[in-house]
């Protein structure tokens, strides 16, 4: 799947749960805050502690929490409703 089909899919499940795996090993968790053509922006899951580092992932704003993950480096993904349990 093309980074250009991983901003449609994205757009269509704002708010959503999801588990994004980079090419890199990255594993990120969240909710789909919001996409634009380069990077789906992802809020952490409660009070779980996520490690947004990593390659393509950037920081935006200061104890936001919300990390854009860069769409080309997304090797895999799904969606759950289930992560919270």
């Amino acid at each position: 799947m093309s980074y250009h089909d991983y901003y449609h899919v994205f757009n269509d499940h704002i708010g959503e749960c999801i588990e994004i795996r980079c090419y890199d090993g990255n594993v990120h968790r969240g909710y789909i805050e919001r996409c634009d053509e380069e990077n789906v922006y992802l809020r952490p899951l409660g009070n779980e502690k996520e490690d947004f580092g990593g390659h393509g992932t950037y920081f935006f704003g200061f104890g936001l929490g919300i990390a854009a993950i860069a769409l080309a480096t997304i090797a895999a993904f799904s969606f759950s409703p289930f992560f919270f349990w």
